[in-house]
């Protein structure tokens, strides 16, 4: 009886946990800026925008959602010179280095694409 009362207690706890999990990752802190696309060189897919000092600018991404990859190829040249409204999210992501150190760096990740022109 007490195993059974611990394998329940068990699962709630992981279905609390999921939920929990899930919601964190539904308000992620979306941004959305207008960007030139300028192409992608086999790494990160690169956008020309005006920053917040109204200054040309260039922004990378790491990333794209296969969703959004499906809409827009964005691997071939077809798009490039078009502009998009492009929202995106920023991560932290860790990796061990040749030293065994590990080191944090920031992706951002594309998640909704909309063509301007």
């Amino acid at each position: 009886m007490k195993k059974s009362k611990n394998i329940i207690f068990v699962l709630i706890t992981l279905f609390f946990c999921n939920v929990t999990i899930q919601a964190q990752a539904s308000n992620e802190d979306t941004e959305t800026i207008t960007g030139v696309f300028d192409g992608f060189d086999g790494e990160h897919f690169t956008f020309n925008y005006t920053n917040e000092e109204d200054e040309e600018d260039v922004i990378l991404f790491t990333k794209v959602k296969s969703e959004v990859l499906k809409k827009f190829n964005l691997k071939g040249e077809k798009f490039i010179g078009k502009t998009f409204n492009i929202t995106f999210i920023t991560e932290t992501e860790t990796e061990i280095d040749e030293d065994g150190d590990e080191q944090e760096y920031t992706v951002r990740i594309i998640i909704d694409l909309e063509l301007l022109d």
